[in-house]
């Protein structure tokens, strides 16, 4: 395609450097306004971004080699709106910039002039706030008949699971007495045992509905819901993971701070976690599969007891889930969730009637015993969620997430059988 010209100031326009997807062939940019032109389909339609005040125009920027990163504006590629570069840098899609005490100042120096740049007169009735659809599919053409194995509809037909002795995903749970109370789960041992609500906090995978993940966004799933794991295998090597890369000189010190606090209080950060953050091939490897952050914080104070602590691991970007790691008083710990932030103060509160309103109590449900058990569930349901939406097939995944497709399958119709039309149910994992 030919270089265009901006329609705003008249300007050339220099095109991203990103591959094309479903939903766009090229961004262009006009380095002058920054206003952005986008093309669609292959008779490239083109959809031009319309005028926005400048502080709500811009994204905030992410970046784990930046100090203080949200301070600044993000402009694309990889660079803030007053110039500074980094490999990682991107947006937020949430967290909006702009308007702060704390903004850089040559951000919104800059930000107010590219402001000053859009005419008046196409400040209102200018762009398409719409962006088209993605291109037609071709497999949802009328009357296509799906491959049985095709994941997303509702015959398909799991292949039986290839159990191995080095398959984390058990054939059954282990023998021994059922858990007493299959709702909670404690952190700690003897009289300062600590006893949570326990549940797994996330996306429904269905191999039958495209679709079953959207609604609701937060369902809570009981943990005999979940695949059997053989938790000894999980050592805090990350062996399943693959090559997990040296230490990130940039990581390093961020879990070396956390952990020189937690000494000073008698606790020790476990190893798993350290690697989670520090290690290059496994940063921020639940960012990759998901729409979560990374955001080791703390450590902070327990609202449970005075001698506990937690430690942010993960945050979902509207901050309505949070992930911790507990570390009881006694070096035990586990992986809490909560919807609340506990690295922020949350100020006073007020009633109608202006009278001073106390906090309600923070809740924290265990959902995992270590971080490696962690985000082994997180990146296998994350990466079967990917699949069953981009209608991936069955027979093409690793035995590890067949098997854990496969145990979620048969327990998921323990509860709920399922009867797909006109093909024999799939074979259950036992």
């Amino acid at each position: 395609m030919p270089a265009m010209r901006c329609e705003v100031c008249g300007h050339a326009m220099a095109k991203w450097d990103e591959p094309p997807t479903r939903w766009r062939r090229e961004t262009w940019e006009c380095p002058w306004c920054r206003a952005t032109a986008t093309t669609h389909g292959p008779e490239l339609r083109v959809s031009r971004s319309p005028y926005a005040p400048w502080e709500t125009r811009w994204e905030r920027a992410v970046s784990d080699l930046l100090p203080e990163p949200g301070r600044h504006a993000h402009a694309h590629p990889r660079r803030t709106l007053c110039g500074i570069e980094r490999s990682d840098l991107s947006g937020s899609p949430f967290g909006m910039w702009g308007g702060s005490d704390g903004d850089c100042p040559a951000c919104t120096a800059e930000a107010l002039a590219v402001d000053a740049r859009w005419p008046e007169q196409l400040r209102e009735g200018f762009g398409d706030f719409l962006v088209p659809g993605p291109e037609p599919d071709p497999r949802d053409a009328p009357g296509r008949v799906p491959p049985p194995d095709e994941l997303g509809h509702p015959a398909t037909e799991l292949p039986p699971a290839r159990w191995s002795p080095h398959t984390r995903v058990l054939a059954a749970p282990p023998p021994g007495p059922a858990a007493p109370d299959p709702g909670h789960r404690t952190i700690g041992a003897g009289p300062t045992a600590l006893r949570l609500p326990a549940h797994w906090l996330g996306a429904t995978v269905d191999p039958y509905r495209r679709d079953a993940h959207r609604w609701p966004m937060f369902p809570e799933q009981p943990l005999d819901a979940l695949p059997p794991l053989d938790e000894a295998s999980f050592t805090g090597d990350y062996a399943w993971f693959g090559e997990t890369g040296e230490s990130l000189e940039h990581r390093t010190p961020v879990t070396d701070r956390i952990a020189a606090a937690l000494a000073a209080d008698g606790l020790a950060l476990p190893a798993d976690f350290t690697a989670l953050i520090t290690r290059s091939g496994l940063h921020r490897c639940l960012d990759r599969a998901s729409g979560y952050r990374t955001d080791p914080h703390g450590p902070l104070p327990s609202p449970l007891h005075p001698d506990d602590r937690l430690v942010l691991l993960l945050r979902e970007p509207q901050d309505c889930h949070l992930l911790y790691l507990y570390l009881h008083r006694d070096g035990s710990s586990a992986v809490v969730h909560s919807n609340r932030d506990l690295t922020a103060d949350r100020g006073e509160r007020y009633g109608p009637d202006g009278e001073s309103v106390p906090p309600p109590p923070v809740e924290l449900f265990w959902c995992a015993p270590s971080t490696e058990v962690f985000a082994y569930r997180f990146l296998a349901r994350a990466t079967l969620l990917h699949a069953i939406e981009d209608r991936g097939r069955a027979t093409d995944l690793d035995p590890e997430h067949l098997a854990y497709l496969t145990s979620l399958t048969s327990l998921a119709q323990r509860v709920r059988p399922r009867q797909p039309q006109g093909r024999a149910p799939a074979r259950p994992c036992s």
